[in-house]
């Protein structure tokens, strides 16, 4: 970099692209014609559609900060091999997290194969795989790890000490309800995070007399497949409170440009329905505070597995429908902890054991 300024990503959104750019960006979006083949971008996500903009986004506002976003550009003059190898360095030199990185990189190149799919993008492909193969977790995953009871035993302190404490303000108190009840849905129904921000009252959370089913269409689902299932029915009542009278004071805390009505399940200080972001940061928020290590919305779902997993063995293959994976072993590969962690276990007990023994001659370590 040419100054001493720390680069911090700004998101450029997609109405301030250059024009080339976001015309080859609603062009990936056409329908194909009767004799065309349906064009990648049509079938995406909505988070996979957010992941791009993101990526493209952060790299144009790199550009930017260098002073060299020309604005009739296209897509192939944003992404060139000096512009990402720049955005990349930039990105390690200010401390960014190596999958923060990568999701990046992936995610403009997922966008430059749709914009310009003529143009050979196998060099930003070599690319995406060495950052990927280089990105390691930030921090250790296991050590930030809870066992669902936990999580589940803090959801109901949080709204417990809601209804009870009279000293907080109601403003406190409806935060800390709709949090708690976050925290205890999530655990029982670790949903991705976007699936869970988006529930709304009488689409995917439809009520009965004395329950409610939770329900998404598959093309709302990463796996691409319909998930269904009852709310927690331990905390029925719960849900109702918070609909009855929390949910409505956070509606009423709307300022006057918020829409004047919302579906949404999870409420903002703002009478808004809860970002992913915001409802993510107040997950992290509330488990930093109890267990003095942060939980992602996405840990949820490890924690939910290694349970289940390490404490009911038999009931391994109930964690995939749980998850939404098409196979069980996407599962193992990338939720299991239970192994790790028990044979950590039993390597702690065995040297415990060692140094426990009557002291003999040690002689050498050596095979």
């Amino acid at each position: 970099m040419t100054d001493t300024t720390v680069f911090k990503i700004r998101y450029v959104p997609v109405e301030e692209w250059p024009i080339g750019c976001q015309q080859q960006w609603h062009a990936a979006f056409d329908a194909a014609d009767l004799f065309s083949k349906t064009k990648p971008a049509t079938q995406w996500r909505k988070a996979t559609i957010r992941k791009v903009c993101c990526g493209i986004g952060s790299l144009m506002s790199w550009i930017a900060y260098q002073g060299h976003l020309d604005h009739d550009c296209e897509i192939a003059d944003v992404i060139t091999r000096d512009n990402i190898s720049g955005f990349v360095a930039d990105m390690r030199e200010a401390g960014y997290a190596p999958n923060t990185i990568y999701s990046y990189i992936q995610g403009a190149y997922q966008g430059a194969k749709v914009m310009e799919p003529a143009a050979d993008w196998s060099w930003l492909l070599n690319a995406v795989k060495k950052i990927r193969a280089k990105a390691k977790p930030a921090r250790n995953k296991l050590k930030r790890l809870q066992p669902a009871q936990k999580l589940d035993r803090l959801g109901r302190k949080l709204m417990d000490e809601a209804q009870s404490n009279t000293k907080l303000t109601p403003y406190k108190r409806a935060l800390m309800f709709r949090d708690g009840l976050m925290i205890a849905v999530l655990i029982h129904r670790p949903l991705r995070l976007g699936n869970f921000a988006s529930i709304d009252i009488g689409g995917r959370l439809t009520f009965f007399s004395k329950s409610a089913m939770l329900s998404f269409a598959a093309d709302e689902m990463k796996g691409k497949r319909p998930f269904e299932a009852h709310f927690p029915p331990k905390y029925f009542q719960a849900l109702k409170t918070y609909i009855d009278i929390y949910r409505p004071y956070l509606l009423s805390l709307k300022h006057e440009d918020a829409p004047d009505h919302t579906n949404g399940l999870w409420i903002s200080n703002e009478g808004r329905q809860l970002a992913d972001q915001s409802l993510r940061n107040a997950i992290k928020k509330r488990t930093a505070k109890e267990f003095g290590q942060d939980l992602t919305p996405h840990l949820f779902r490890d924690s939910s597995v290694t349970t289940l997993v390490r404490d009911a063995p038999e009931s391994a293959r109930l964690t995939r429908p749980i998850l939404g994976h098409t196979t069980i072993e996407t599962t193992n590969k990338h939720y299991n902890q239970a192994k790790m962690i028990d044979a950590s276990r039993r390597h702690t007990s065995l040297m415990e054991s060692l140094f426990n023994k009557p002291k003999q001659d040690e002689g050498q370590c050596a095979p």
